[in-house]
């Protein structure tokens, strides 16, 4: 794998793995910021400022 299939991959973990901590669902927030989902999903930043 290359040098931006390990950012990519890094990058999706990091998605995931936050999703899982505030109990959000990865891929419906995937398909929310890609605009291919109907339910409004909060902005990850601000679930993450509301947790700390």
């Amino acid at each position: 794998m290359n040098r931006d299939g390990h950012v990519a991959r890094d990058t999706m973990l990091g998605l995931m793995k936050t999703c899982q901590k505030l109990g959000l669902s990865f891929y419906h927030y995937l398909g929310d910021r890609l605009g291919v989902s109907c339910q409004a999903t909060p902005q990850l930043a601000g679930l993450v400022a509301a947790k700390a």
